[in-house]
């Protein structure tokens, strides 16, 4: 009875003595736990992070088994000095675990430079030797055995430098870069060093405080929550990573001289499938093809563009990789040709896989900016077909091409250098030139030769400069109908084509009506165009610019219809007083060669009754002769525009073809 209460006394002193490391080690397995079973990024900030979670892991451990060393009974005191100088090994090793970290997060890079690798490990061989050679003592004290003296100042010290070099490196680094992306984190990095350096300085001040467990589990956790943060990198609709992610690994495998494969799976049907079932349909379907590769194959899967996934696959060591790829592609390209379940919808997908083996396929020096660029421009210049589709020459000349045009829209913006052309717009009820429509045009031709608005539209709104061109356009658009005064001669409205990102800007309303003040337009006279295709996918912001310039007098056309959707529904739905047919459905009526030219016939006969029916006025495009003109004055059409009466003209041209006709 005696012996097992002093038993029950010894055990209730023994845990009493590590409680706060004890509380530490659960917190802290909880979150070890929670960290590994999410996915993450095989790259060196990752690993350097893995690597102080489990460095702290095994430090709290350490430090509560210090703390009952007197209820161990340990005879010899080499076994005593092991445990302490494993405790200080591990404590250092999380220090520079989390110096590692902070300066490959704030160079945002992942690979140390020779220099750093010898100012980092250097300093931390000479504190592990130091901590083997340093003298060693223990005292034992109501709460248990504890190092001082040498040992203890040695660990500290060496900390010490590392986390005031942390403090240094961040405040330098954001100076340098005050606009750096860790900008919102960098209090995470302070609290942690804080804590960090008051713990160190507990310890040199009193060895035998037994806070350090608990500030190491505080330092996981906030770097965890605030520097960390596996879900940056995660899709939230697949759970693959994402974009941002394989930039990282990209990054990381590129600056390694790694070589690897790239696999892109492209749902060339994701557009349809997502406006005919829903956005949560279509991204349930690419989940699923994500977790069969995910399940198929050891590799990690991005989702860097919404219809496509992304597989990285290491080099094999033993020169089996392309034998290797070649079986997964015959293994994907097999499931892909299935059908794929989502709830109770079957689908039978159309897709392929883009390639690309680095660094064999991809220009020399190629930044990681370039190389996501790359990859993305696949599905807008490859000209491969079949399922497989390698990077070819002509993919890499059109991104040339593409280089060059974005070089010559970046000068043209800032050195006046586009120029407006009017097509004339004849009105069959009125016989008279009562519209024209404003196509824009970059004066230097000298360069690539004519490039056409179709081409250089788009890569205007892939590099962010369609905002400042549509600002110069309709500057020089009003400018033109003001100082001419083409209202008071006749003019019933003027088109100018409104681009994707323009006509969903939400300041669309307030800078076309700053623009009518300025230049005294009325803006009864002002029709913007609309693309069949974009009144299809962009609609709530649409929709509301719409009735807000409708508003203020302005009027819509829907242009080129019938070379997208052709979704009548959107005529009925949106109130556009004109529907400008496009040249692709005239055209095959008149070919004599084509013998369906009847059926094309009967198709834009019937597709003009329905539209009149609606009530809306249409402009037919691309009449080019007078057959043409006649038989579409017969069927009704309120406007012709073509080349039969005129191309498009510069200003001064256009107001000399106004006088003559």
């Amino acid at each position: 009875m005696i012996n097992s209460l002093i038993n029950n006394e010894i055990f209730i002193s023994m845990v009493s003595s590590i409680q706060l490391q004890l509380v530490s080690l659960v917190f802290l397995i909880i979150l070890v736990i929670s960290y590994f079973k999410r996915k993450k990024l095989p790259i060196l900030s990752t690993k350097c992070f893995s690597s102080m979670m489990i460095f702290s892991l095994v430090f709290v451990i350490l430090d509560a088994w210090s703390s009952i060393i007197p209820f161990l009974e340990l005879k010899q005191f080499w076994q005593i000095r092991m445990i302490y100088q494993l405790r200080s090994y591990s404590y250092l090793s999380v220090t520079v675990s989390i110096y590692l970290y902070v300066t490959l997060l704030l160079g945002r890079k992942q690979r140390l430079t020779p220099k750093e690798r010898i100012q980092i490990f250097g300093v931390y061989i000479l504190g592990i030797i130091a901590i083997m050679l340093a003298q060693f003592r223990s005292s034992v004290d109501t709460s248990g055995h504890f190092s001082f003296t040498a040992m203890n100042i040695t660990t500290n010290v060496v900390v010490l430098i590392f986390a005031f070099r942390t403090i240094f490196d961040t405040v330098k680094y954001s100076i340098k870069n005050p606009k750096a992306f860790f900008k919102g984190k960098r209090k995470y990095i302070f609290w942690t060093t804080t804590i960090w350096i008051a713990d160190s300085l507990l310890q040199l001040v009193n060895p035998f405080n037994t806070v350090l467990s608990l500030g190491i589990a505080s330092m996981s956790f906030i770097m965890y929550l605030g520097l960390e943060t596996p879900g940056d990198f995660i899709d939230r609709e697949t759970e693959a990573l994402n974009a941002t992610a394989l930039r990282l690994m990209l990054e990381n495998l590129t600056t390694r001289k790694r070589r690897f494969f790239i696999l892109n799976i492209d749902i060339e049907d994701f557009e349809s499938i997502e406006e005919k079932f829903g956005e949560a349909i279509a991204n349930q379907l690419i989940a699923n093809v994500g977790d069969f590769i995910n399940t198929s194959f050891d590799c990690p899967i991005f989702r860097a563009e919404p219809n496509s996934i992304t597989i990285i696959v290491m080099q094999n060591k033993k020169n089996e990789h392309f034998y290797l790829v070649d079986k997964m592609l015959n293994f994907i390209k097999e499931r892909m040709d299935q059908s794929w379940w989502v709830g109770e919808n079957s689908f039978y997908i159309s897709s392929h896989c883009d390639f690309i083996f680095y660094p064999n396929d991809v220009p020399e020096n190629l930044s990681i900016h370039d190389f996501m660029r790359l990859i993305d421009d696949w599905h807008s210049y490859s000209e491969e077909t079949g399922f497989l589709r390698r990077i070819d020459s002509k993919l890499i000349e059109n991104r040339n091409r593409e280089a060059k045009i974005v070089q010559l829209l970046s000068d043209a913006i800032n050195s006046d250098g586009i120029e407006m052309y009017y097509q004339p717009i004849y009105e069959i009820k009125t016989e008279r030139f009562s519209n024209f429509e404003a196509l824009v045009r970059l004066k230097n031709t000298s360069t690539l030769g004519f490039v056409s608005p179709e081409e250089f539209i788009p890569i205007a709104e892939r590099h962010g400069l369609i905002m400042k061109l549509s600002n110069m356009i309709f500057n020089q658009v009003f400018n033109f109908v003001s100082s001419n005064k083409l209202e008071q001669a006749g003019l019933s409205h003027i088109e100018v084509n409104l681009s994707g990102l323009q006509s969903v800007d939400a300041q669309l309303p307030q800078q076309m009506a700053a623009l009518m003040e300025k230049y005294k337009i009325n803006p009864k006279i002002v029709n913007l165009e609309i693309t069949e295709s974009i009144a299809i996918t962009s609609s709530f912001m649409l929709n509301k610019n719409m009735d807000e310039l409708k508003k203020m007098g302005c009027s819509f056309s829907m242009d080129d219809f019938g070379t997208g959707y052709s979704n009548l529904s959107q005529i009925a739905k949106v109130n556009y007083e004109l529907i400008k047919i496009d040249k692709s459905l005239l055209w095959p009526c008149f070919e004599k060669e084509n013998t369906n030219s009847a059926n094309a016939k009967v198709i834009l006969e019937n597709m003009i009754k329905m539209i009149l029916m609606l009530g809306r006025k249409i402009v037919v495009e691309g009449v080019e002769t007078k057959e043409q003109y006649d038989y579409l004055k017969k069927l009704g059409v309120t406007y012709i525009q073509g080349y039969y009466f005129s191309k498009p003209l510069p200003s001064s041209e256009y107001l000399d073809f106004l006088r003559q006709k």
